[in-house]
């Protein structure tokens, strides 16, 4: 009987402590692991928010290892909170998924999102939902989220609501 083909080495989903990435890739490095912490650069939301890449993923990072072996190596590493699990199965993602988020990074090795095309004081028209045809003026991003807060004038006073960037379309700019 010819044997099978060695399963590859899963990417398994390591909770670190709050702000401690980079603490615990280093540390699982150290233990000659592999670690991937898919980063991004996004517009900031205020003047005083993080410019430089963060993690896509706050407080995760992915560890390529066997679960029996990460588990060892992680549990007692700086920065490291544990190994996600679903019940008795490992958080892990295969050799593909990394793949497609290390293809979607620049050269600099993060991503980056666009501005969005709307800003605070664009005219917008509601485009879906339940508030759909309403104007609005554009109160603010919620960029985390891809949400914009409006700002609506109706028959009875005015009102904030927030959408769905997806759900708004620029009237003038």
């Amino acid at each position: 009987m010819p044997s099978a083909a060695p399963s590859p080495t899963p990417w398994l989903l390591v909770h670190t402590k709050p702000k401690q990435e980079a603490v615990a890739e280093a540390s699982l490095r150290a233990r000659d692991l592999q670690v991937y912490c898919p980063r991004v650069v996004e517009p900031p939301a205020h003047p005083r928010s993080p410019r430089g890449p963060m993690p896509l993923f706050p407080s995760y990072v992915f560890c390529n290892a066997k679960p029996e072996d990460g588990l060892a190596a992680a549990t007692y590493c700086p920065g490291v909170h544990r190994l996600v699990r679903f019940g008795d199965a490992f958080a892990a993602l295969g050799d593909a998924d990394i793949a497609v988020l290390r293809g979607r990074e620049s050269g600099a090795g993060y991503l980056v999102i666009a501005p969005t095309p709307v800003r605070s004081g664009n005219v917008v028209r509601i485009t879906a939902g339940p508030l759909s045809g309403l104007g609005a003026v554009v109160d603010g991003l919620v960029p985390s989220r891809e949400r914009v807060r409006l700002l609506l004038t109706l028959a009875f006073g005015a009102w904030r609501a927030v959408v769905p960037l997806s759900e708004v379309m620029v009237v003038n700019g």
